[in-house]
């Protein structure tokens, strides 16, 4: 199973609608996704904090693709852009409504606040231009420890200039060392169909920027997959009883019984040793 949990929507904000067109290019990227081998999608619609929201939060409509039903499995993501770190509350809004819950902090104070105060799936960072402050080992590793994953847009490097490019990739190599390899995902964002790659290229192009062959794959295909059955797990249950009858929505059965743990609340390493001694 091979993930590319960011196609983009084209719908750009709650006022604007989706043509005939923009539909027809967006199937032909799911058609191109699905030759290059991926398995499952996420739709990305990206908003900017602040917005009102309507009644209607999730704008997309999976039933517009029907064609797609048995060749791929489709999920909606939303990514919030927070540049005030002060107002939050639009993502409680939003935790209900997408498979996917993500983020796009612009300032050092936005990032610090994603990671302690909210409950997201991804943190995508804008790597084509500078990054809003120095990654450090201990704010990245608090929120991957949390189950907080972060993402690798490989748009970055191939619709952009070679400048644009060159920056890309110091900030890959920041994430990577500040991360220490741990707790990736890597995704097309890609505007367009002839921006898409085969995710084995992609993952060799990482592995010359410092990631392992190990990792290189993982970050198509078991970490996507455990983001998504967080997100959907988020949904789906309820204090830790999950639905499963009759719901041909879940990604599978199987891997909700492989990965029980991700559902589990995140618990100290400290406070599991103390619960240990309790009980001796």
């Amino acid at each position: 199973m091979i993930c590319d949990v960011n196609v983009l929507w084209p719908q750009e904000d709650y006022g604007s609608s989706v043509t005939a067109s923009q539909l027809s290019e967006l199937k032909n990227r799911l058609a191109v996704l699905e030759e290059l081998g991926y398995t499952h999608v996420a739709l990305n619609f990206r908003i900017r904090q602040g917005q009102r929201l309507p009644a209607q939060v999730n704008p997309i409509d999976l039933s517009s693709f029907s064609e797609f039903k048995d060749r791929l499995k489709l999920f909606t993501r939303v990514t919030l852009i927070v540049e005030d770190a002060s107002q939050m509350q639009t993502v409680a809004k939003l935790q209900n409504a997408f498979d996917l819950v993500a983020v796009e902090p612009r300032t050092e104070k936005a990032l610090t606040s994603c990671i302690v105060n909210m409950e997201v799936d991804l943190i995508s960072l804008d790597m084509a231009n500078r990054l809003p402050c120095y990654l450090k080992h201990k704010t990245i590793c608090s929120a991957t420890e949390k189950g907080v994953y972060f993402e690798i847009k490989y748009s970055d490097l191939v619709d952009t200039s070679s400048s644009t490019r060159a920056t890309a990739i110091s900030n890959i190599k920041q994430l990577f060392r500040a991360s220490r390899l741990r707790g990736l995902v890597c995704s097309s964002g890609a505007k367009s169909a002839k921006s898409l790659r085969n995710y084995s290229d992609v993952a060799n192009m990482l592995v010359l920027f410092g990631l392992d062959h190990n990792r290189s794959q993982q970050v198509f295909k078991d970490w996507p997959l455990k983001a998504l059955l967080a997100g959907r797990l988020r949904i789906k249950s309820y204090k830790q009883v999950v639905a499963i009858s009759g719901d041909e929505n879940l990604i599978d059965n199987s891997l909700e019984g492989k990965n029980k743990q991700d559902a589990t609340p995140y618990r100290h390493p400290k406070r599991r040793k103390e619960d240990k001694q309790s009980t001796m």
